[in-house]
């Protein structure tokens, strides 16, 4: 997700006859300021079109710089990417270009054991537990993971059997009115219940009275995304609102500092 920025406006041009030396210096600096507004200026319209983002999502953007060393002198405004399964592209690209997002690494997990077919989605069911800003809590992705035994680290699985049976009961007890609490069910795709239940993982809640079923994780067929993030746009126009006042700016404290006998200005 990078975007050019062209340089060669009639202050580069004019800069070139006053001191050559110093203009790739200058234009290096502008760049690089030009981008970290336009990062700034992303992180702002994502607090206003996306519902209580979390700060890993605003701080989402990373920013490469420019160097004078450069041949092609460039910046670049982009989303981490720490790996294929889990990233900040995953999370916010589709909203940038529309369509259908990556998975994420639990759904990696899940589709590596064969409980989640290829295109095919998790979303939080009724059941699920959502931390502050509306996403299913880390502590209820681990358990569920536990139990269906994908929750994995470096080829290790971090749960042991007596793990498993723990979370699967899920604080199952007994009383004078039989067992209350509940154990988690899966509804595979295309199972015996998929006409009537949608697939996914269930909590099977026991009460003394009896037992009912609330979604946890709900499996969809796709999930698409209107754009809602004018990214390009937001950098672009940045880009052209202040690239020519910061190389100028840049352009005449370069000269300020130089270390040679002919002086020269843009102002």
């Amino acid at each position: 997700m990078k975007i050019n920025i062209d340089v060669n406006t009639a202050e580069f041009k004019r800069a070139m006859g006053v001191a050559e030396s110093q203009v790739k210096y200058a234009a290096s600096r502008a760049i690089n300021a030009v981008a970290e507004k336009g990062q700034k200026a992303v992180q702002a319209e994502m607090r206003k079109v996306f519902d209580r983002p979390t700060e890993w999502v605003i701080n989402s953007l990373r920013l490469k710089r420019s160097s004078k060393a450069q041949t092609k002198l460039e910046a670049e405004v982009a989303f981490k990417d720490r790996n294929s399964a889990e990233s900040s592209r995953t999370m916010v690209e589709p909203h940038v270009v529309g369509g259908s997002r990556r998975f994420k690494a639990m759904e990696a997990r899940l589709r590596g054991i064969g409980m989640l077919p290829a295109g095919w989605f998790v979303v939080p069911g009724a059941a699920a537990k959502l931390d502050a800003n509306g996403n299913m809590s880390r502590g209820q992705i681990s358990q569920v993971l536990n139990v269906l035994g994908s929750y994995t680290e470096a080829g290790f699985n971090k749960a042991n059997i007596n793990t498993v049976r723990r979370l699967a009961k899920g604080g199952l007890k007994s009383s004078q009115y039989g067992q209350f609490g509940f154990t988690y069910w899966v509804n595979p795709v295309g199972g015996k219940r998929s006409g009537r239940l949608l697939p996914g993982v269930y909590q099977r809640v026991q009460t003394g009275f009896g037992s009912s079923l609330k979604p946890v994780m709900v499996f969809v067929k796709s999930t698409s995304y209107k754009k809602r993030l004018d990214f390009y746009g937001i950098v672009q126009r940045t880009a052209d609102a202040s690239l020519s006042t910061e190389f100028t700016s840049a352009f005449n404290e370069a000269m300020r500092t130089a270390r040679f006998s002919q002086q020269g200005s843009l102002l």
